[in-house]
């Protein structure tokens, strides 16, 4: 008989001296694995006797190691999209800045342009002051003559 083999012809007993069913695991950490364990539940008075008598099968060691391999390749994965996002948020911060950049560009020009046919309406009109004082000169100096 080897070292994990186990002569479940004879039931266990419990600390409550009665005798223990062979039963099965269904949970997903330990499915189909066989224990003994008190027929009373712990919660209504039994003593909480148990005893696997399975080992651990190595194909879930395995499958947990596959499973931890699995989630530090996602966590580096993770790692890698998080430092991926940190540098478009960065891109997108400069381009933004460059935008505010242009826009305070943009408003300065429109600022200037709204204020040039004031200039050029002033010009105009100085010019015209101008003109017209030539002309009243001119007359002035036609009719002294």
């Amino acid at each position: 008989m080897s070292e994990n083999s186990v002569n479940i012809e004879v039931s266990d007993l419990c600390y409550c001296v009665d005798s223990c069913p062979l039963r099965t695991s269904r949970t997903p950490s330990n499915p189909d694995r066989r224990f003994f364990g008190c027929k009373v539940p712990k919660e209504n008075g039994g003593c909480g006797y148990f005893r696997w008598i399975d080992p651990k099968p190595l194909i879930f060691v395995h499958q947990y190691l596959e499973v931890e391999s699995s989630l530090m390749i996602k966590c580096k994965d993770g790692k890698n999209l998080c430092d991926q996002l940190k540098q478009k948020l960065k891109d997108a911060e400069q381009e933004r800045d460059t935008l505010c950049e242009k826009l305070k560009d943009s408003e300065e020009k429109l600022i200037r342009l709204r204020q040039k046919p004031k200039k050029v309406k002033l010009e105009r009109e100085c010019a015209m002051l101008k003109l017209n004082r030539l002309v009243l000169v001119l007359l002035i100096v036609l009719i002294v003559k």
